[in-house]
């Protein structure tokens, strides 16, 4: 898995804007499926994906990395997937999350800022401001909201 996740970086290492979220292998043999998640700091398009699903298909195959059949999708996180990277946090400041810290508390508000150790969301529940440390969240997602 290390060697794919090397792959995916050197290929998109050439455009300094996209970055790799995840990279994740299901299934058995001969019948698994990689998921490349990636992202952007302008958000992701179908050509950026379409273009890294032919770059590392290629080297996956010259290397032969996977046995049997598989398949590979590349796409972006989605709302549903949790951010895990302090890049998709600085991407997101402005909006709404909820953050699960390790003490299983829930923290919902607005994203103010990112630093280097801490994110600060302004409080849905109380107003006010709440450094957390990265350290200290379990899980963060971004709140979609339909008024």
């Amino acid at each position: 898995m290390n060697r794919i996740k090397e792959i995916v970086e050197e290929v998109i290492g050439e455009e300094s804007s996209i970055f790799l979220v995840d990279v994740r292998l299901k299934g058995g043999a001969g019948n698994q499926k990689l998921l490349i998640i990636i992202d952007g700091d302008d958000g992701i398009s179908i050509d950026h994906c379409t273009m890294i699903s032919r770059k590392v298909g290629v080297v996956l195959e010259e290397e032969d990395l996977l046995e049997g059949k598989y398949n590979l999708e590349v796409s972006s996180p989605g709302l549903d997937h949790p951010i895990t990277l302090k890049r998709q946090y600085v991407k997101n400041v402005g909006r709404h999350l909820e953050v699960e810290k390790n003490d299983g508390a829930i923290v919902r508000g607005k994203l103010l800022g990112v630093d280097s150790n801490t994110i600060i969301l302004q409080s849905d529940e109380m107003g006010t401001e709440v450094p957390m440390n990265f350290e200290e969240i379990s899980k963060s997602k971004i709140e979609v909201s339909f008024k």
